[in-house]
């Protein structure tokens, strides 16, 4: 067991309902906020996220809440796992329920449009009461890791003591968390891997073998490294840190990943739109924060030649075939 006797997490999808789970392990009381009624009326009653994470036993100690207040009330890590367009607008609303000195650990991937802010960044502007702010990122395949999968992530925090005391609250035998101190290159990685994940997609859809899927995941990898180099993140990162590899890795190859399988409608000919209706619902962040590879082209003149093309495809500039002749000129 952790030092901390509470924890909130602020998001009852797959994922947020996968490290409420992992989080029971560790820490006494975990509390869950969800927006969904019928995610609360279903733990409630069967002790299962049906809607998001069916066939997984949420532990007793582990409560679902539609209000937010005693959610967060008490906890001394707040775990964020919200869509990044949603973010900020969450965390102005639940700023005044949180605790002077409360660690802060954003679990969702992306950049904010517009603002270009990292989700670390956005939490410090909201809730300048946190004692330290950072990010836990992986190849997280929620079921697989609710059900005990071997998994690995690294948390990191603007502190590395913050990093090392909070990870402990993660750790279990089977899913294992590094600290670092490295936050812009965690979060800037696990934006932009989405993002190559459409690539690898689309080179499923297109039907183009694996020998160009691979081509495009390199590239696509050494694309995401300048431009978190842009911004200052460390090269160890990208070298060391098998959770920031093994993330893009499991985003690009992995047939439960929603971004390549958006990425594979498209190689397929399908419009944005036809793609998004085929996810039933669920968000493609590779797609929602697509248009960050034009501000690192435009404001740090870094060149990403395969996130802007399939930016283009995206916004239907160019078509499918084009798209693959700028991927790989």
């Amino acid at each position: 067991m952790s030092k901390f006797k509470k924890v909130a997490v602020v998001g009852a999808g797959a994922w947020g309902s996968a490290l409420s789970v992992i989080l029971s392990k560790n820490v006494p009381e975990v509390c869950v906020w969800a927006r969904e009624t019928e995610v609360v009326d279903s733990v409630a009653g069967k002790r299962e996220n049906a809607v998001f994470l069916p066939g997984v036993k949420i532990p007793d100690n582990v409560v679902f809440l539609s209000d937010p207040k005693p959610v967060l009330a008490g906890a001394e890590i707040v775990v964020w796992v919200v869509p990044i367009h949603f973010l900020r607008r969450t965390a102005e609303g639940f700023s005044g329920y949180i605790s002077s000195g409360t660690f802060m650990v954003n679990a969702g991937k992306g950049i904010e449009i517009g603002s270009w802010r990292r989700p670390s960044e956005i939490l410090k502007a909201v809730s300048p009461q946190g004692a330290a702010f950072g990010s836990i990122m992986g190849p997280n395949i929620a079921c697989e890791v609710a059900k005990g999968g071997y998994a690995e992530d690294v948390l990191a925090m603007d502190s590395h003591l913050a990093a090392v005391e909070v990870a402990e609250a993660f750790c279990t035998d089977s899913f294992k968390v590094r600290p670092s101190d490295d936050v812009i290159g965690v979060e800037i990685g696990a934006a932009l891997k989405n993002i190559v994940a459409l690539g690898a997609g689309f080179c499923d859809g297109m039907k183009l073998g694996a020998n160009t899927k691979a081509i495009v995941m390199a590239r696509g990898f050494q694309e995401i490294y300048r431009a978190a180099a842009s911004l200052g993140a460390w090269s160890d990162s990208f070298v060391k840190e098998s959770a920031i590899l093994g993330d893009v890795l499991t985003t690009c190859i992995s047939p439960d990943s929603r971004n390549r399988t958006t990425g594979q409608y498209l190689g397929e000919g399908k419009s944005v739109e036809e793609a998004k209706a085929m996810l039933k619902g669920r968000v493609c962040a590779g797609l929602e924060t697509i248009q960050i590879c034009r501000m690192f082209e435009s404001l740090h003149h870094v060149r990403l030649p395969i996130m802007t093309a399939l930016c283009d495809l995206a916004e239907g500039k160019i078509d499918r075939h084009q798209c693959l002749a700028q991927m790989l000129a």
